[in-house]
């Protein structure tokens, strides 16, 4: 199965915070670091992006890397035709690229290894 993903900077009033089924990554301001990789399933990216959802890493980017700002790209996730984009699936993408980017905010709480489902057997991912 060919995955896809599209990645796209978004604003602070971008239509792109509101997108669900997605996945977001979190870029240091001179975008040169993934900071974070999420996905966004039942909540909207800007939901997932509020201090109260991910607290723990929003103080330790403040307190340990000094980083106040950050840049949002939002990946729109492609597949085949007649696929269709499962839970499973998103996850699943969202561990691959943890698994090969590692960036930095993941790393900590990543989960144990990518599980490779049947569904995501021969998904090719690459980051944002």
């Amino acid at each position: 199965m060919l995955v896809t993903v599209r990645w796209r900077i978004a604003s602070e009033d971008s239509d792109l915070l509101r997108y669900r089924r997605v996945l977001y990554a979190y870029f240091a301001v001179d975008d040169k670091e993934i900071l974070y990789i999420g996905k966004a399933d039942r909540q909207t990216v800007r939901q997932r992006r509020t201090r109260s959802a991910k607290r723990r890493f929003w103080d330790d980017l403040e307190d340990k890397r000094n980083i106040r700002k950050t840049i949002v790209r939002v990946g729109e996730i492609g597949l085949e035709e007649g696929r269709k984009l499962s839970r499973e699936l998103l996850l699943d993408v969202e561990s691959l690229l943890i698994k090969r980017l590692r960036p930095w905010g993941n790393i900590r709480g990543a989960r144990p290894e990518f599980r490779g489902r049947d569904s995501a057997s021969g998904v090719k991912a690459t980051g944002p």
